[in-house]
């Protein structure tokens, strides 16, 4: 979905908690949300979808992983019936494993020198698990990771470490508890959008320990998670 503009909220009477999005808007404040269905905001969209599509981007995946690539996720617990369920291959044009692959967006994870994720298009909203209690990491295999470890639990992948406005509704109309758990160096970002969350009517906390999710085995997830 699109953000246009923050506006007054007429259902509330806040100044700015109102979102304009390109299909629908929601407050932020009371959780006001309605559809735009004018002719105006339908050809809106019908140009917005039409964008996306001339944007797609198309890359080249393998499933033959070479044996470095396959290391580095063997060390993480990753097992080939992961890396066949959550779709993750190799790319020989980019030369990078391959973590993310939507029509709009890829990263991969580069063994060569020099950067060591590389990613283009628009990042999606990813989501592992299927539980009531949210939990927001920064990549891909500590997502993989914590789902596994927890079957309450359903974690988002930043794909960096920011909480999007779009995420943020996404978790204002579909979770009522959200642990923020990202690396060690982002502690104190990490307590920020807790902050926020919390402003919003969010039972929001912060996990911060010395190593990043998917450095720890399942017992220690789980023990950082009953400590939260």
């Amino acid at each position: 979905m699109s953000f246009i503009k923050h506006m007054p909220c007429s259902n509330c009477g806040s100044k700015d908690n109102l979102a304009e999005y390109i299909d629908h808007y929601y407050c932020f404040g009371c959780g006001h949300w309605k559809s735009k269905n004018d002719i105006t905001s339908i050809r809106s969209r019908l140009q917005s979808q039409q964008a996306m599509l001339s944007d797609e981007i198309n890359i080249n995946i393998t499933d033959n992983i070479p044996i470095e690539a396959m290391q580095w996720l063997l060390q993480y617990g990753i097992t080939k019936a992961d890396i066949d369920h959550y779709h993750l291959g190799w790319c020989n044009d980019l030369n990078i494993l391959v973590l993310v692959n939507t029509p709009n967006y890829y990263q991969g994870r580069s063994f060569t020198t020099g950067v060591k994720y590389r990613s283009k298009g628009k990042k999606p909203l990813l989501w592992y698990g299927n539980g009531d209690i949210l939990v927001c990491v920064e990549d891909v295999i500590s997502a993989i990771k914590v789902s596994k470890a927890n079957p309450d639990v359903t974690v988002t992948p930043l794909l960096g470490s920011s909480i999007s406005l779009e995420l943020t509704q996404t978790i204002l109309e579909r979770f009522k508890t959200v642990r923020v758990w990202l690396d060690r160096d982002k502690a104190i970002d990490a307590v920020k959008q807790a902050r926020s969350l919390k402003e919003k009517g969010i039972d929001a906390e912060v996990i911060v320990s010395p190593n990043d999710p998917k450095e720890y085995s399942t017992g220690e997830i789980n023990e950082w998670l009953r400590n939260r």
